[in-house]
C-alpha cells in the first residue's frame, strides 16, 4: 500500500524534462474536462475536490527545485477551484506555493482539470477527472454506483500507482534506441503571448468508423494521415523536409500498469510529400501502412524506455546541479520539438457507468499552448467523437484545412470555437 504520510516524490522519467522546458510565457500543461448537462455548483465542486484528494497522493502535489533535481512535494492546500476567466493553460505562479500544480476550472456546464505535465499524463488525469465528477454528482444527489471505470476514492491507493513505472519495467539488458532523427517541416505560425484559441470538431463516430473499416485502418491512423495531409496542403511549394506528426502512446496496456503518473511515450510518423504531384489521404495511408504499429510494438517501446532511463541514470547527469542541467535539458527539449510539426493525441473512448453518462454531454481535451503553436487531441464518449485543437496564434489555416478535409470525405463535422460556432466554413 502507498505510504499515506509520504511527503515527496521523485519526478518520473518522462516528467524530468517538463520543469526545464517551461517558462513564464509557456507551461507544459493541458486541460481535460467534461461538459455536463447542468451548470456546475462551485461550492459542491470544492467539496468534491477535498473528498478525492487523499485517494491521489502523487497527483495533488507541488513542484519544487532541489539542488540536483526538481521533485514533487505533497501540497498542504487543495488546488485552486475557479471560474474560467482567462485563456486555457496559461502560465501561473505555481512554483513555491502551498497549492498543487493543478487547477480545477468551471464555467457554466464545464468542469475541467488543468494539470502540469510533470505530475501526470492524460490517462492519469482522465481517471482523476472521472473520480472527481462522480463524487460531485453524488454530492448533488445522483446515485453513481461502484464501477470498474471509476476509481474508488474510499480505498487505500496501491503503491504501484505512485511508482515510476519507467524504472519499474526498465531492463538494462535491452539495447536502447538511437536518438538520431531528421528534422521535420515546421508549420510557420507566430505564437501570440497569453493567447490560446480553442476549436472542437464534433463528428459522429459512425462516419469515421465506416471510412476506416473500408480501408482497414484505425481511427488514430486515419486522423494522423488527415493531419499530415493538412500540413502538406498548408506547406510552401519549396518544402524539402518530411512532414511528421508526434503521436503519444500510453504504455499502461503494454505493461499491465495502473500508474497514476506519466507512463507514455511518443512516436513520430511522417513522410516527404512533394507538391509537384497530387496527394490524397489514401496515398498517405498506404505510405504509413504499418508504421504506427511498428513504432508501438512492445520491443520498440522497451528499447525507448531503456534509452531514456539509461540517460537519467548516467552518474554524470545525476550529479550536475540544476543550474547546469537547465540549459542543457532545455536545449534538448527544443531540439526534440524540431523532429515533428505538431502533436496528435488520441485519448480513446472515455468509459463510465450509464448513471454517470446521463449527466455528461461530452469530453474536451486541449494540449495547452505548445511551442509549435498547434496541438490536436481526440476523444469520444459513445457515438460522439471530439477532435479538439488549440492554437496559440491568430492563424487558423491548418485547423480549417483539417476539418474541411473531413467534410470532403463525406463526414459530418460541427465546429465550435471560442469565436464562432457552426458547420465548417
Amino acid at each position: 500500500m502507498a505510504d499515506a504520510n509520504r511527503q515527496w516524490y521523485e519526478l518520473d522519467n518522462a516528467a524530468t524534462i517538463y520543469p526545464y522546458s517551461s517558462n513564464r510565457q509557456w507551461i507544459c500543461g493541458y486541460r481535460i474536462g467534461f461538459v455536463l448537462t447542468e451548470e456546475v455548483d462551485p461550492d459542491v465542486l470544492r467539496q468534491a475536490v477535498r473528498d478525492i484528494m487523499p485517494r491521489f497522493p502523487a497527483y495533488f502535489v507541488q513542484l519544487r527545485f532541489g539542488y540536483f533535481w526538481p521533485y514533487l512535494e505533497k501540497a498542504g492546500e487543495p488546488p485552486v477551484v475557479e471560474q474560467e476567466h482567462l485563456h486555457p493553460c496559461l502560465p501561473t505562479p505555481r512554483w513555491y506555493t502551498d497549492t498543487p500544480a493543478v487547477k480545477i476550472i468551471y464555467y457554466k456546464r464545464r468542469l475541467c482539470i488543468e494539470a502540469f505535465h510533470g505530475i501526470a499524463d492524460g490517462g492519469a488525469t482522465i481517471a482523476v477527472l472521472k473520480a472527481l465528477t462522480a463524487q460531485y454528482l453524488r454530492l448533488k444527489g445522483v446515485d453513481i454506483p461502484d464501477s470498474e471505470h471509476i476509481i474508488d476514492i474510499t480505498e487505500t491507493p496501491p503503491v504501484e500507482e505512485t511508482q515510476d513505472w519507467f524504472k519499474k519495467v526498465y531492463d538494462k539488458s535491452k539495447k536502447g534506441m538511437k536518438r538520431q532523427e531528421n528534422a521535420s517541416y515546421q508549420h510557420p505560425v507566430r505564437p501570440v503571448k497569453n493567447y490560446n484559441r480553442l476549436f472542437q470538431g464534433l463528428v459522429p463516430v459512425e462516419d469515421i468508423k465506416a471510412y476506416c473499416k473500408a480501408r482497414n485502418v484505425t481511427i488514430t491512423e486515419f486522423l494522423t494521415a488527415v493531419f499530415i495531409y493538412s500540413l502538406h496542403q498548408c506547406a510552401p511549394a519549396d518544402n524539402k523536409k518530411p512532414i511528421k506528426v508526434s503521436v503519444p502512446v500510453s504504455l499502461r496496456p503494454y505493461f499491465n500498469s495502473n500508474s497514476m503518473r506519466n507512463f507514455s511515450l511518443f512516436t513520430n510518423i511522417g513522410f516527404y510529400l512533394s507538391k509537384e504531384k497530387e496527394c490524397t489521404i489514401d496515398d498517405i495511408l498506404r505510405s504509413m501502412e504499418g508504421k504506427l504499429q511498428e513504432g508501438t510494438t512492445k520491443d520498440v517501446l522497451e528499447r525507448n524506455i531503456t534509452m531514456n532511463v539509461s540517460t537519467a541514470k548516467n552518474p554524470i547527469v545525476r550529479v550536475l546541479p540544476n543550474g547546469v542541467k537547465r540549459p542543457v535539458l532545455k536545449l534538448g527539449y527544443i531540439n526534440g520539438q524540431q523532429k515533428f510539426a505538431c502533436t496528435l493525441s488520441n485519448l480513446g473512448v472515455c468509459k463510465m457507468p450509464p448513471e454517470m453518462k446521463e449527466h455528461v454531454d461530452r469530453m474536451e481535451v486541449f494540449l495547452g499552448g505548445p511551442r509549435n503553436a498547434v496541438g490536436c487531441a481526440i476523444n469520444s464518449i459513445d457515438d460522439k467523437l471530439n477532435i479538439c485543437f488549440n492554437v496559440a496564434s491568430k492563424q487558423t489555416d491548418l485547423v480549417r484545412t483539417f476539418y474541411r478535409t473531413l467534410t470532403s470525405l463525406g463526414m459530418r463535422v460541427h465546429v465550435e470555437s471560442s469565436d464562432w460556432e457552426g458547420e465548417v466554413v
